[in-house]
């Protein structure tokens, strides 16, 4: 097949449509309508289907993307891994995230490994949860960062630190003085969510659910950093994971512990039977560092007295 054709797939996955696609890959509309047509042609299967005016990947389609994403990342890798050798860099360490945990805890553990190491390298993958096991799956990676339990017959795990889901309430919110916001409180507010299929979301979900209260949100958004710089700018009050929280206490969002308690377990993910490289050993001891103290921090933000 034609690796063109990949690009073009892969282009329009990314931008929703041919015009966007076009533009990402600085070829006109009809040039990769036909390099859409032939990949399908190639496949001999139904790749994408219209819907009134707009073009979607079928079941196979995306099945097939999933597929031609894995070749072109690993054609990506083999030209940074090529670059890399040009200047000197011996290893690169493969780091995936589940998005919502990136700012809080990845960030802040790999800017202390290129501190104290200079020749320290890596490359820092987010996904969505959904996607995470196929990445495991392929082992393109050295070491994860995700939310657990997480069982895959190609990985092992450890746990790295327990927290907790938290409210955010922005600093002017009649709730703020509150040592805890409760689900009923979240039913009687406005309420920020995060999606029913989320994560995050589906844990406080069940809580609600055990509480027996069905909060109105009048507003969904896909990150809890986005959630939280909300109810920053009192748009409600949000649910969010802890640490991303924390790391956003400088938009005026006010923590607050939420019942009944939803907890969270932070893992590390490493694939099965493989050598690890120097750098993971580095990351995992600065990330380890980064959990006790931004536990700490957490403690301190949670029992603090809002103004």
């Amino acid at each position: 097949m034609n690796h063109k054709a990949y690009e073009a797939l892969h282009a329009f996955i990314e931008g929703g449509s041919v015009a966007q696609a076009a533009l990402r890959l600085h070829r006109t509309q009809p040039q990769v309508s036909r390099l859409l047509a032939q990949l399908e042609a190639d496949a001999g299967f139904a790749i994408l289907r219209r819907e009134g005016r707009r073009l979607k990947l079928t079941e196979d389609g995306r099945r097939f993307y999933h597929h031609v994403y894995g070749l072109l990342r690993a054609q990506d890798a083999l030209a940074d891994f090529t670059q890399d050798i040009r200047h000197g860099i011996t290893h690169r360490i493969r780091i995936l995230a589940a998005n919502h945990i990136i700012d809080g805890l990845a960030l802040e553990a790999m800017a202390h490994c290129r501190l104290e190491q200079p020749t320290f390298s890596a490359s820092l993958t987010a996904r969505m949860p959904a996607d995470l096991q196929w990445w495991l799956g392929q082992q393109q990676f050295d070491v994860a960062l995700v939310q657990l339990p997480l069982e895959h017959p190609a990985i092992e795990t450890a746990l790295l630190v327990k927290s907790e889901i938290v409210a955010v309430v922005g600093p002017d919110h009649p709730l703020r003085h509150r040592a805890a916001i409760t689900a009923e409180d979240v039913e009687r507010e406005s309420f920020i969510t995060l999606g029913r299929r989320s994560v995050l979301g589906q844990r406080y979900e069940a809580a609600f659910e055990t509480a027996n209260v069905q909060p109105a949100a009048p507003l969904e958004v896909s990150f809890s950093t986005s959630a939280v710089q909300l109810a920053a700018y009192g748009c409600g009050i949000a649910m969010a994971e802890p640490f991303s929280a924390l790391a956003q206490r400088h938009t005026g969002a006010v923590l607050r512990r939420f019942t009944p308690t939803v907890n969270l377990h932070y893992g590390l993910v490493f694939p099965k039977d493989v050598e690890r490289p120097d750098g993971v050993h580095l990351f995992v001891k600065h990330l380890r560092a980064c959990a006790d103290r931004q536990s700490a921090q957490l403690a301190q933000a949670l029992d603090a007295r809002a103004p």
